[in-house]
């Protein structure tokens, strides 16, 4: 398919859900989804949080990890994803491989380090990674629904656990025409702030491929000017 503008795009569908896109012209890169393409309010942080290093919990098409790399070369990121699987189609269907080719010719090879593993055991195991990520972004979803565990207390404080003072968590919030999906996106909202000093959420829905509205939630124990951010309870 394409988008509004004509340009291809490939999609990655998974049991009927689009988990991740990639365009397949020059613009390989970059984030079709909007909800991919908000993960960088986390940049809005800066300068007062120096992020450097980023780890992102469920990889799927690699979309968003082609464009932060290519964006900002001064970040490591680590990425996470269960399935292997995935993993080759992504290098084989999403690019993933042209993103390697040109990390290793800008003598960034170490920049990206992926994991096939489960993403509670990797942010359980202080020894794998980092300790102390600048930038913590979860998007690990089974078909439409995210995985529960990093929404739980237990989740967020393994989470917490791994990021240095003042580091941001991310997640990518789907919440489908329904009253319960409202109310799992303010539980989780209350569950952050029982943790974290400050939890803002913002609106990323994508009006040309989006089934169901996005959000960011970002949570923090620093206080950063982020952009969009909606009033709590309005979400």
């Amino acid at each position: 398919m394409a988008d509004s503008e004509g340009s291809p795009v490939r999609m990655l569908s998974v049991g009927g859900v689009l988990q991740s896109a990639t365009y397949t012209d020059e613009r390989w890169d970059r984030c079709p989804f909007a909800y991919l393409r908000a993960f960088d309010h986390l940049f809005e942080a800066e300068p007062a949080l120096s992020v450097e290093r980023v780890l992102m919990i469920g990889g799927a098409g690699f979309a968003y990890p082609k464009q932060l790399l290519s964006d900002h070369p001064g970040v490591k990121l680590d990425v996470v994803e269960i399935d292997p699987a995935m993993v080759a189609l992504a290098r084989d269907h999403f690019f993933l491989d042209r993103l390697e080719q040109r990390l290793a010719a800008e003598g960034r090879g170490d920049d990206l380090r992926i994991f096939v593993e489960d993403g509670a055991t990797f942010l359980q195991d202080g020894g794998r990674g980092f300790d102390g990520y600048d930038v913590i972004i979860n998007d690990a979803f089974v078909g439409r629904d995210a995985v529960a565990f990093f929404a739980s207390d237990a989740g967020i404080a393994a989470a917490k656990a791994r990021l240095r003072p003042g580091g941001l968590l991310l997640a990518n919030c789907v919440v489908e025409f329904t009253s319960d999906a409202m109310y799992r996106l303010f539980t989780q909202v209350q569950r952050l702030g029982d943790q974290f000093a400050s939890v803002v959420v913002i609106d990323a829905s994508d009006e040309q491929f989006g089934g169901a509205d996005n959000y960011l939630v970002i949570a923090s124990d620093g206080a950063y000017p982020f952009t969009g951010v909606i009033p709590y309870g309005e979400a």
